[in-house]
């Protein structure tokens, strides 16, 4: 009994000293030290975790904008701290708390010194007002039919955003205009006469890119890409 308690005090020791140690020199430096200390080199730990190295070169440099989103940051954090002996919130905390703070942009504003104005409308003022309306009206259609001909086509697929998931597999579906020329990752895929797409797309470990290309008669184009990060355990 007095072992276990021991060793459950040296545990919660460990934990905070390892809090402390993050706080102190920032998780960039902590998880390069962690590394060191495994004797592991980047190549060795992106082929044991399924991470990118550029990911890991950039979480080491504290380049954290050339990270993916957060919410693919949970699983690449989960990793790390399974084969590094760290705790995987404690690392999370730490990221954000940095991310934020070196995003941050606080401004400050002084109050602005309100004047009192008058406005008096007379007809040729109200026949400014019309005519200028009329003509935002009329450039607004203009604009809007000369984009249908010549603007680039319609597209919008689902998954409508980024997302993380366990399956092998994933279904890429969507909408677009007929007669499109319709890519996914550069493999050509079938669009049926009311503009409507599939494709099973196989997703390796890790972040997959899925580019999703329209491309119109006039030679316009609309991309949408997604990030679909998979975790494996």
């Amino acid at each position: 009994m007095k072992t276990m308690k021991t060793k459950l005090s040296e545990n919660l020791k460990n934990e905070g000293a390892s809090e402390m140690l993050v706080k102190k020199i920032g998780i960039a430096e902590f998880l390069k030290e962690k590394r060191q200390e495994k004797n592991l080199t980047l190549e060795r730990l992106s082929d044991l975790t399924k991470i990118q190295i550029y990911h890991l070169e950039g979480l080491e440099a504290g380049h954290f904008e050339k990270l993916p989103p957060a919410v693919y940051c949970v699983g690449i954090f989960k990793r790390l701290s399974k084969f590094l002996d760290a705790d995987e919130n404690e690392i999370m905390e730490a990221y954000r708390n940095e991310f934020e703070s070196s995003t941050s942009n606080k401004t400050g504003s002084a109050p602005i010194a309100k004047r009192e104005s008058y406005f008096i409308l007379t007809p040729s003022k109200l026949m400014i007002f019309a005519g200028g309306l009329l003509l935002l009206l009329l450039s607004g259609y203009l604009w809007y039919q000369f984009n249908f001909l010549i603007g680039p086509p319609n597209l919008a697929i689902k998954p409508s955003e980024d997302a993380v998931t366990k399956e092998e597999i994933i279904l890429v579906s969507g909408k677009t205009d007929n007669g499109i020329n319709l890519t996914i990752n550069g493999e050509n895929t079938y669009v049926d006469s009311k503009g409507s797409f599939e494709k099973s797309i196989q997703l390796a470990a890790g972040v997959n890119v899925i580019e999703i290309k329209a491309v119109n008669n006039f030679g316009k184009v609309s991309t949408i890409i997604r990030q679909i990060f998979r975790e494996t355990q």
